[in-house]
């Protein structure tokens, strides 16, 4: 393949890998923009919702696809219990507490996929025959292009979830000033647990697409924190359209970043740009801000 051949399909996969990117930084988002927590288990809610499309792959031979869908909802309830058990007595308490309470609960789950899991790295297979297309000046694998789908309608049908339905709207009252969300009537803590859950099953979500394209093990919570982190500063706390920008920016840098400069440097140029971004524009490139008080 000739240099402009690599090049555009770097670019492609670039686009399609930032689709999952940015799954995973709505969910890290969203918990931000209205709870006004830095969730630093969620790359490994992401490793956990990886685990369970490839344990389901593996026992069942169902596509990840299905186990995604099993995934969101045990991270779901996994973000529920978070809030209720933990997070209620410190969310309102300042920085410090949520950060500790959820480094250490990233800590556990990395320890504890060790423990059970083995620090072996696993993947799972689509379980859909069909190699992909060729556009010609690139190749679109059926493996990235699916994910891509997926990604994008998660994307979406977040979106509607927050601009057309009652507790959606309710959500973002709360992001906008939860002081006077209280006084028109909204039930803030109702909607921290609901926020909480749908941050984690995205982040369950991201993972179990991430199980179909790259090698999974206890330890890459931290790397996918990282790039989440970048895509959130990068298009802006509290808009989704940033999310995705910002997702397939990261993507495509990431993959002419490994091109150039080989794969060892990928999450070189997520923290490049993580720092770059937050050095020129902090807001992001389609920034609201967060939550106010």
């Amino acid at each position: 393949m000739v240099a402009g051949e690599l090049v555009s399909q770097s670019i492609v996969n670039g686009i399609l890998l930032g689709g999952i990117y940015a799954v995973a930084a709505l969910g890290l988002s969203l918990v931000f923009g209205i709870m006004d927590i830095v969730n630093l288990a969620h790359g490994h809610m992401l490793m956990v919702g990886a685990y369970v499309a490839i344990l389901v792959f593996a026992a069942t031979g169902i596509t990840p696809l299905v186990g995604m869908f099993i995934a969101m909802g045990l991270l779901f309830v996994l973000g529920i219990v978070l809030q209720k058990v933990l997070l209620k007595h410190v969310v309102g308490e300042g920085i410090e507490q949520p950060i500790i309470v959820l480094f250490g609960l990233a800590l556990i789950l990395q320890n504890i996929g060790q423990l059970v899991l083995g620090g072996d790295a696993r993947t799972a297979d689509l379980g859909i025959p069909g190699d992909g297309i060729n556009l010609g000046f690139a190749f679109l694998s059926l493996p990235r292009t699916v994910t891509f789908v997926v990604a994008v309608v998660l994307i979406g049908a977040t979106w509607a979830f927050l601009q057309y339905t009652k507790t959606g709207q309710a959500i973002r009252a709360t992001a906008q000033n939860r002081t006077a969300a209280r006084y028109m009537g909204i039930d803030t803590d109702r909607i921290y647990i609901i926020t909480l859950g749908i941050g984690t099953a995205l982040a369950g979500a991201a993972g179990a697409l991430l199980s179909m394209l790259f090698p999974i093990n206890p330890f890459v919570g931290w790397s996918y924190l990282l790039k989440a982190f970048a895509v959130v500063v990068l298009g802006g706390v509290g808009s989704i359209l940033g999310t995705l920008v910002g997702g397939v920016i990261l993507g495509v840098s990431e993959n002419l970043g490994a091109l150039y400069l080989g794969g060892g440097y990928r999450n070189v140029v997520s923290l490049l740009i993580f720092l770059g971004v937050l050095l020129l524009k902090p807001e992001g490139l389609f920034g609201t801000g967060g939550g106010g008080e």
